[in-house]
């Protein structure tokens, strides 16, 4: 039995390092393990056991890799036939791959996440999404002294119901964003948990 940590969160989209684009209500929730022990495997596992239970194939996997991986990568996919697209975002200052890997079936999931799931815990962006509606976008937001810098964004379209599922620092648990009812508040999300698992605190 997983034993999970729930809260819903306040959405400010100046305060997010994610953009989205026809905003109507979005609801953000955390979900992490409740204990400290293993929480990136404990994320891993709960996050591929969460994705299977909504049963919403093919969903969509973005993340920003380093640049000395992209072939690494590219070869496992082509490898296990796991259709992708990479390409390169930049400001004037850095440039970086993104890849978006669609994903089909549970055994792509579990091949995906046992691959890459360390970037997330890199702290890369690392994000799955129920829809492919996304691009990236300059932003200018606070760095982290202060001063404000400009940023390539990802950029969800919430025009249409979806939700994206994005993995928090050191991969310890993740933030839904929906505009999809079903997971607007903790007590629909809880209905469509997988089997088994533990609240221990809702906040």
């Amino acid at each position: 039995m997983t034993k999970i940590y729930i809260a819903q969160d306040e959405f400010n989209s100046d305060e997010e390092y994610i953009l989205f684009e026809n905003i109507q209500k979005v609801s953000k929730l955390y979900i992490g393990p409740s204990e400290y022990d293993d929480y990136d495997n404990e994320t891993r596992q709960f996050l591929y056991d969460f994705i299977c239970k909504q049963a919403l194939f093919p969903v969509y996997l973005t993340f920003e890799p380093y640049n000395d991986l992209t072939e690494e990568i590219k070869n496992t996919f082509q490898k296990e036939c796991i259709p992708y697209s990479l390409r390169c975002e930049s400001t004037k200052k850095k440039s970086f791959p993104v890849f978006n890997a669609i994903i089909n079936d549970a055994h792509t999931l579990k091949l995906i996440l046992d691959e890459t799931f360390w970037i997330a815990s890199s702290n890369q962006f690392y994000a799955f999404s129920f829809s492919d509606h996304i691009r990236y976008k300059l932003a200018i937001k606070k760095g982290i002294f202060g001063g404000e810098k400009p940023y390539m964004l990802p950029c969800f379209n919430m025009k249409d119901t979806t939700t994206i599922i994005k993995l928090w620092h050191d991969g310890q648990g993740f933030h839904l964003y929906t505009n999809d009812p079903r997971y607007s508040t903790i007590e629909m999300l809880t209905n469509h948990l997988p089997n088994g698992t533990i609240i221990e605190n809702k906040v």
